[in-house]
């Protein structure tokens, strides 16, 4: 602080808000040049304007370059600052044919001058408006004895002039109409009151303004010395005001005084613009005109004042933001852009200083943005009045020295001036280079992620969390799988892209991951899918997986599966095999059991009956010899059927076992069946055969059904007493031939029913019978040749086997 005192001029010492501009503001630019090398003259006087109450100009030069003090700048209004250091006639176009000759011939006669009162038409806040004036001019002479400027002392008598029009009226209109004169006391706009002489300034007259204002009843005021009434006012140097106007008759004006009132118990400071004038009163004896008391005459501009300063105090914040906003901001003047200003952060996007730019036509002082259609936009938002923004808007500028393209979002926005013209654009800019360099390596990542999703080796899909879980995402092998396109998947709840999975569990699966937030993985799960208009099993591996998003909740489920099937069938080909390796080992097992035994009885039959026919060789013996003859033909009779079923088994057992039908007729078919049936069955039984309704011609499998046939009637006739009758009929139905086969036999155990088609079983109830239990699996596997089916009921006495085949069988 004390160097900063040591270096500025005494004359600059103190002075308000004008000493402080004029020793801040830069002045080696203009005709004055620096402070230190100005006239004494000039520094003497310019220090006594600054610290005078009064308000001071200085016109200094040919030019009449001005200088004021804080008083004065009251008088310019919204003039001040821009008049700091400014020409005279450029301040005061509007004054310049009253006030132009008389400063001319100060400074060029050295003749001094004034006015009184003189009635001025002023730009006061951009209203011409008419005011009062007292002010003298005098010459400022140099040291060489030429006068270097002029000294104009200035006084606005405008409340005053007022004041006393008022007063005129009041009189006026007190002679001529007292009643409209109180009327207009009490309904005056401004605070009115009169005030007695020294020493007790009793406050004779108080109008309701005035009342309202000072915050008092009327009895409180009206008859009360004015320090009892107000004494908040001693303080504040009112009786030194009042005794003065009293004293020397000149009136006090002042114009927004901060004045401290006791209102509502409360001191409040409001603003005033005061005028206290001489109350005179002429002696009708003498003539004599004495001055009795002062009337007070106060304009409450409080809310003008508070208005002012939050205008002020708007501008300082708005300065503020200006200089510390993290956007580029800048205002650009004139068809030129003159560069009236630019923050700290714009400076820096353009890798400019702030004395570069300021002051400077746009294009001036930055020609690297020439000639890249700045100044197009720039001119159509003068020309249209219509803002033009821009994104993403690349621009050569300079960055460390070397010309870049750099990138910028930006607003041009016309500012209109009170007239409605556009004379000035603002700017506000954010480089925006980085963040686009982002959001292309973004895109980057993101066109390298959606191809590897696309071609991802797995199906992959992303559903939302609930509940209808829709499809968001999905790539080409999860579609192709699904059989479904991508239209036919994305934007559409699960259930309803494929509503073949109703009811197969994975919508409770996906609610479970999105109620725990667990993963959820499945092995080899059987999934009936459409393909096709049909539905497949198809089997899968998956997971869910809950996907969480910034805010750590799950928003989505991830979806990755792939199709086993082929795995799944070929370990089941391989389980299938395995059964079937385990069945043949025990089909050998019995195979041989079952040869053991039966192969055993016959062929000790045939032993014995051939040992005894060696013994019968008399001619007596012939009967005997017939009958073991008889045992062996059985008995061979018995080995060759038994052969014939291992046969037939061996036959059916082949993979290549197929039906090839060629025609026949079902009835002569039967009846030779039957014919050949004759020789093997019990003694003393019969077949009896019907064909009962149906064209007996038709193309099937002869040597399929002729196996059927001879099984069935076989059983039959095992399982059935000697004497019984076995019934055959036929008939073909709806496209079917329907074969029943009916004995009288011992029946069949319920217990043994589910086994009945199994190969080498035997019921329960057949052990004294010959057989291995291949009859029934043969008819089995020649009616699933043939595509049919085969069904048993059981009887009171015997039972029924029904045969059903399609007339057309099905290409296997």
């Amino acid at each position: 602080m004390g160097a900063k005192k040591s270096a500025t001029p005494a004359f600059l010492v103190g002075g308000g808000e004008m000493g402080e501009r004029i020793r801040t503001q830069d002045w080696s630019n203009t005709s004055l040049g620096p402070p230190e090398q100005w006239p004494q003259s000039l520094r003497s006087t310019l220090g006594i304007c600054l610290n005078a109450p009064s308000p001071i100009l200085i016109c200094w030069g040919a030019d009449l370059v001005m200088l004021y003090n804080d008083a004065y700048r009251l008088i310019l209004g919204e003039k001040h600052p821009q008049a700091l250091g400014s020409k005279a006639q450029a301040v005061w176009p509007e004054l310049w044919a009253i006030l132009g000759p008389r400063l001319n011939a100060v400074r060029t006669g050295g003749q001094a001058n004034g006015s009184d009162n003189q009635r001025l038409v002023i730009n006061r806040d951009g209203v011409f408006q008419a005011a009062y004036f007292s002010f003298s001019h005098s010459p400022i002479y140099n040291e060489l004895g030429d006068i270097g400027g002029v000294f104009c002392l200035v006084t606005e008598t405008t409340d005053t002039q007022l004041a006393e029009q008022q007063k005129g009226e009041l009189i006026w209109a007190g002679r001529e109409h007292e009643r409209n004169l109180a009327t207009l006391f009490e309904q005056a706009s401004v605070g009115v009151a009169i005030i007695g002489p020294a020493p007790d300034f009793i406050l004779e007259m108080a109008n309701p303004f005035y009342c309202d204002l000072v915050g008092r009843l009327p009895d409180c005021l009206i008859g009360q010395p004015l320090l009892d009434a107000m004494p908040e006012l001693g303080e504040q140097g009112i009786r030194e005001v009042v005794t003065q106007v009293l004293t020397t008759g000149v009136s006090w004006v002042n114009r927004e005084l901060p004045v401290v009132l006791l209102r509502n118990g409360q001191r409040e400071t409001i603003y005033l613009d005061k005028v206290y004038q001489p109350r005179r009163t002429i002696d009708q004896v003498t003539g004599e005109e004495t001055i009795t008391g002062v009337v007070i005459i106060l304009t409450d501009i409080t809310m003008a004042v508070r208005a002012r300063q939050q205008v002020e105090t708007n501008e300082q914040v708005l300065d503020a933001m200006f200089r510390q906003t993290p956007l580029g901001v800048g205002i650009w003047y004139g068809p030129d852009y003159i560069i009236e200003r630019a923050n700290p952060v714009l400076c820096q996007l353009w890798n400019h200083t702030l004395d570069e730019l300021l002051g400077k036509p746009l294009f001036v002082a930055s020609p690297e943005s020439r000639e890249q259609g700045f100044e197009a936009m720039l001119d159509t938002v003068r020309q249209t009045g219509v803002a033009v923004t821009g994104s993403d808007q690349p621009a050569r500028l300079y960055r460390n020295g070397q010309l870049k393209t750099v990138y910028f979002d930006f607003v041009y926005e016309p500012l209109r001036s009170s007239d409605g013209t556009i004379d000035r654009i603002m700017v506000v800019a954010t480089e925006v280079t980085k963040a686009r360099e982002e959001r292309q390596h973004m895109a980057e990542n993101t066109t390298r992620l959606q191809t590897l999703f696309e071609q991802a080796p797995v199906a992959i899909a992303i559903v939302g969390e609930g509940p209808a879980f829709p499809f968001e995402l999905a790539n080409l092998l999860f579609c192709a799988i699904m059989s479904r396109t991508v239209d036919q998947l994305v934007g559409k709840p699960l259930l309803d892209a494929l509503p073949e999975l109703a009811g197969q569990g994975f919508e409770t699966l996906l609610e479970g991951v999105r109620q725990t937030g667990q993963a959820y993985e499945g092995r080899e799960v059987p999934t009936q899918l459409l393909r096709n208009r049909q539905l497949d099993t198809i089997y899968f591996d998956f997971v869910f997986e809950p996907l969480l998003n910034a805010k750590g909740i799950l928003d989505r489920i991830l979806v990755v599966c792939t199709d086993v099937t082929e795995r799944v069938i070929a370990r089941q080909r391989t389980e299938q095999l395995l059964i079937r390796e385990r069945q043949l080992n025990e089909l050998k097992s019995n195979f041989v059991t079952l040869a053991s035994h039966e192969f055993r009885t016959p062929m000790g039959l045939i032993l014995s009956s051939a040992s005894l026919i060696g013994r019968y060789n008399g001619t007596d013996d012939g009967e005997k010899r017939e009958r073991h003859v008889q045992h062996i033909k059985l008995a061979v009779t018995t080995l060759t059927r038994l052969l014939t079923d291992f046969l037939s088994l061996s036959q059916m057992e082949q993979a290549s076992q197929r039906a090839h039908p060629h025609p026949i007729n079902i009835v002569t078919f039967c009846q030779e069946v039957i014919d050949h049936m004759q020789t093997l069955i019990k003694p003393d039984q019969r077949i009896l055969y019907s064909h009962l309704s149906g064209e007996p011609d038709m193309s099937l499998d002869g040597q399929l059904i002729k196996h059927i046939l001879i099984n069935l009637l076989s059983n039959a006739s095992k399982y059935s007493s000697d004497n019984k009758q076995i019934e055959l009929t036929t008939s073909v139905i709806d496209d079917q031939l329907r074969l029943v086969v009916k004995d009288e036999g011992i029946g069949i155990p319920n217990a043994d029913k589910d086994k009945l088609f199994i190969n080498f079983f035997r019921a329960r109830n057949v052990n004294h019978v010959d057989g291995i239990g291949l009859g029934l699996y043969a008819v089995k596997r020649c009616v699933d040749l043939l595509g049919g089916q085969v069904t048993f009921s059981q009887l009171d006495a015997g039972t029924v086997f029904t045969v059903q085949l399609p007339l057309s069988p099905p290409i296997l």
